[in-house]
C-alpha cells in the first residue's frame, strides 16, 4: 500500500526551482507551462525521497497536493470489501440533466446510521444507450451509476444481492427504455470510522449540514460489514450531491472482473485491527505530520 501525491500548480519561482533539479523534475513529470513555468502532474510515493526534497526547495512556501492510494494485488486479496471508484462516465443531454436536477430538488434526504443524511435517487434520466458491458457514472454530478444491457443481464443471473435494476428514463417521453438500467441499492451500511484521515467541511455555509471528507480509504469497525449484502451503499454522503458511494464484497469484485464489466476500480475497505488498517493509519500519520510541519496540504 502506498500513499501517492502529485503537486498542484505552484508559484512560477518554485516551479523553476523544482524543474532545475533534474532528478526531482523527472520524478514529478515536469511539463513546461506558458504562465506558471512548469506543471508537475506525475504522482510519486509519499514515503520516498521526493517529498522531503520538494518541501526543502519550497522553503516554507505553501504547497498543495492531490492524492491517491495505490494498492498491491496482495492488498486486494486481503480485503473482504471494496469501495467502487468511477472509471467511466456517460453524459446526459440538457433535457436529461434538467429532469434529474428537478427530481433531486424535490427529493428528501434520508437519515442513516452516520451523522449525515444521504440522497438516494430512485430515477435517472438518460436518453442515450449505455455500452453493453459497461457500468458508468451518470454525468459528473449525479452520484449515480447505470449499466448496459449485457451487464444488467449478467447481474440478474449472478446471484449477487443488495441491488435493484430500474429503467432509464427518456427526457422527452418520460418513459423507460431498453438502453440500460439504473443501479439502485437496497441497503445502507453502518457508519464508517472517523479518524485522522477524515474530516468535515461546511461547503454551503456554517448553518448547513457539513460534508464528510477523507484522505485515504474507508474503514469500519471489526465485523461491521459481516452478513451484509454483496452490494450496498455507505451511510455517509461521500459522493456528489450528498449521495453515498457503493461498497461491494470480494465476490462482487470477482464477478465484475470475470464478466469483464468495465467502469469500476476497486479500492480496499479496511477493518479496524487488521494489518491493512494499521499500515494505512501509519502511512497517513507520517504523511500528514510531514506536510503539517511544512505548512503544506492535501486536497481531499
Amino acid at each position: 500500500m502506498k500513499v501517492m501525491l502529485a503537486l498542484r500548480p505552484c508559484s512560477p519561482g518554485l516551479a523553476r526551482r523544482l524543474a532545475a533539479d533534474e532528478a526531482l523534475a523527472r520524478a514529478l513529470g515536469a511539463k513546461a507551462h506558458p504562465a506558471l513555468g512548469f506543471l508537475f502532474p506525475k504522482f510519486f510515493d509519499a514515503s520516498g525521497p521526493v517529498l522531503p526534497r520538494l518541501l526543502e526547495l519550497a522553503d516554507g512556501e505553501p504547497v498543495s497536493f492531490l492524492r491517491e492510494m495505490q494498492c498491491s494485488p496482495a492488498d486486494l486479496a486481503a480485503a473482504t470489501h471494496f469501495e467502487a471508484v468511477c472509471r467511466s462516465t456517460i453524459t446526459q443531454t440538457r433535457a436529461d440533466s434538467k429532469a434529474t436536477m428537478a427530481a433531486y430538488h424535490s427529493d428528501t434526504l434520508h437519515p442513516t446510521a452516520s451523522r449525515w443524511s444521504v440522497r438516494l435517487p430512485q430515477k435517472i434520466w438518460l436518453s442515450k444507450p449505455v455500452a453493453g458491458t459497461a457500468i458508468s457514472h451518470v454525468d459528473d454530478w449525479t452520484g449515480e451509476y447505470v449499466v448496459g444491457p449485457q451487464a444488467a443481464e449478467g447481474l440478474r443471473a449472478s446471484g449477487l444481492t443488495g441491488f435493484e435494476l430500474r429503467p432509464l428514463l427518456h427526457a422527452e417521453s418520460g418513459n423507460g427504455h431498453e438502453g440500460g438500467h439504473h443501479l439502485v441499492a437496497r441497503e445502507l451500511l453502518p457508519a464508517a470510522l472517523e479518524d485522522k484521515t477524515t474530516f468535515e467541511t461546511f461547503d454551503d455555509g456554517p448553518r448547513q449540514p457539513s460534508t464528510p471528507r477523507r484522505y485515504g480509504l474507508l474503514s469500519y469497525a471489526a465485523g461491521a460489514l459481516a452478513g451484509r449484502p454483496d452490494m450496498a451503499r455507505t451511510a455517509e454522503p461521500w459522493g456528489a450531491w450528498r449521495t453515498p458511494v457503493w461498497i461491494v464484497d470480494q465476490r462482487t469484485r470477482e464477478w465484475f472482473e470475470a464478466a469483464q464489466v468495465k467502469g469500476w476500480k476497486f479500492q480496499p475497505v479496511l477493518e479496524a485491527g487488521s494489518r491493512l488498517h494499521a499500515e494505512h493509519t501509519q502511512r497517513w500519520d507520517d504523511v500528514l505530520g510531514r506536510l503539517r510541519e511544512a505548512g503544506a496540504t492535501v486536497q481531499a
